[in-house]
C-alpha cells in the first residue's frame, strides 16, 4: 500500500528561520545588531573583535565573514553557520532548527512515496557523509602563452579565455606541450589544471595535473557562487567549454561537473553554495540523459530542479544567439 509522506523542503525551513532569525541567534547565545537588511556581529567562528566582522543578509538569507572569510571554509548557508557553531553536522543543525521552531514535516507539501523511510531521514543521510579531502598540492608550473589559439579557433572569445585563465603550453620540453592549460581554482587557490590536447594525434585528449581529483571540485565554483547569491540559483553543465559559452551568453553563475556524473563531494559543494534552484544542462545524448536521471534522484529533495530544452548535443556547441533564444527564456530571473 502506498503511504503518503511529507517532503521536508529545505527552502521552507530556511524561510521559517529568517522570519524570526533573532530567535535562532538568541538560542546560540550570540550578541548582534540588527540594521536591516542585515544583521551584524563579531565573527564567533574565528573569535573576531570587529563588531561588524560578520553579516547575515536578511534579503539573501546567507552570511559572510568579512575579516577572515570563514564562510568560504564552511559554506554561506544558515545550516552551515549553525552546524559550525554547535560543532555538529548538517543533521544536527537541522534538528536544532526543527526543535527550536517546532518545524515538522506536516508544514510542507505532501508527496507520494512507497518507501517506509521518511523523507527527512533520506536528506540527513546525504549530509552525514564524510567531507571531501581536497588536494592542497601546488600544481606543477607550465610555461604558457598569454592566450589559447586552440580554443579561439574553437569559437571562444579571447576575453572569455583570458577571464578563465586558459592558455596554450609553449614549453617543448614539457609533457603538456601541444596542450591548452585550463586552471581549476577553489577558495581562490589553484588546485590543479586540465590539459587539453591541441593536436589530433596526441592522446589522451585530456590530462590532469598531479594530485588533482576532479570529483572533489566543481569547475568555476568560486566565481559562480559569488554571482549566485542574489539569484539563489546555479547552472550545472558538464564541461569547461559549456561554462565558457554560458558566460558569453551572460550567465555567470554556472559550474561544470568535469563529466556527466555528480559525486558526493560535488553534492556537498552545491549545498554549501546556499542556492535553492539548480538549472540542469547536461549533454543532450544518452550519457547526459542518464546523468540527469541520477541528478534528479539525488537532488530533487534539496533543490528546485529546472531542465530547459536542449537544441544541440551540448551547450558548448551552441552559439550565444541560440542559448539566448532557446535556453534563457526558460530561466528568467535565475542568472
Amino acid at each position: 500500500m502506498n503511504t503518503v509522506k511529507q517532503k521536508l523542503d529545505l527552502k521552507k525551513v530556511r524561510d521559517i528561520v529568517f522570519n524570526d532569525i533573532e530567535k535562532l541567534l538568541d538560542s546560540l547565545d550570540l550578541e548582534y545588531e540588527v540594521s536591516e537588511p542585515n544583521i551584524f556581529m563579531r565573527c564567533p567562528i574565528h573569535g573576531g573583535d570587529n563588531d561588524k566582522g560578520l553579516s547575515i543578509s536578511l534579503k539573501y538569507k546567507n552570511w559572510r565573514c568579512w575579516t577572515r572569510g570563514c564562510h568560504e571554509d564552511v559554506g554561506k548557508d544558515i545550516f552551515s553557520f549553525i552546524s559550525t557553531l554547535k560543532g555538529t553536522d548538517f543533521s544536527g543543525a537541522l534538528k536544532h532548527i526543527c526543535k527550536l521552531y517546532n518545524v515538522n514535516e506536516a508544514q510542507t507539501n505532501s508527496v507520494k512515496d512507497e518507501s517506509e523511510e521518511s523523507q527527512l531521514g533520506s536528506i540527513l543521510k546525504i549530509f552525514n557523509k564524510k567531507p571531501a579531502q581536497y588536494n592542497t598540492t601546488e600544481p606543477e608550473a607550465v610555461e604558457t602563452l598569454n592566450n589559447s589559439f586552440y580554443f579561439e579557433k574553437r569559437g571562444f572569445l579571447p576575453n572569455t579565455l583570458e577571464h578563465f585563465g586558459v592558455k596554450d603550453c609553449i614549453d617543448k620540453t614539457s609533457s603538456m606541450y601541444h596542450r591548452a592549460i585550463i586552471p581549476v581554482t577553489y577558495q581562490q587557490k589553484q588546485v590543479g589544471y586540465i590539459a587539453r590536447s591541441t593536436k589530433k594525434f596526441i592522446d589522451p585528449k585530456y590530462l590532469f595535473s598531479t594530485g588533482f581529483h576532479k570529483t572533489n571540485f566543481l569547475y568555476n565554483y568560486d566565481l559562480a557562487t559569488e554571482n549566485a547569491v542574489d539569484k539563489h540559483a546555479l547552472f550545472l553543465v558538464e564541461g569547461q567549454g559549456d561554462v565558457w559559452r554560458m558566460y558569453e551568453a551572460g550567465v555567470h553563475n554556472c559550474v561544470g561537473l568535469f563529466g556527466k556524473d555528480l559525486s558526493e563531494a560535488q553534492e556537498r559543494l552545491l549545498v554549501q553554495a546556499g542556492v535553492t534552484y539548480l538549472v540542469i544542462l547536461t549533454d543532450n545524448d544518452q550519457a547526459g540523459r542518464e546523468g540527469r536521471i541520477k541528478i534528479q534522484r539525488k537532488l530533487n529533495r534539496m533543490f528546485n530542479l529546472i531542465y530547459p530544452p536542449m537544441q544541440k548535443k551540448d551547450i558548448g556547441d551552441m552559439t550565444v544567439k541560440q542559448i539566448t533564444k532557446h535556453i534563457l527564456p526558460h530561466v528568467k530571473g535565475l542568472y
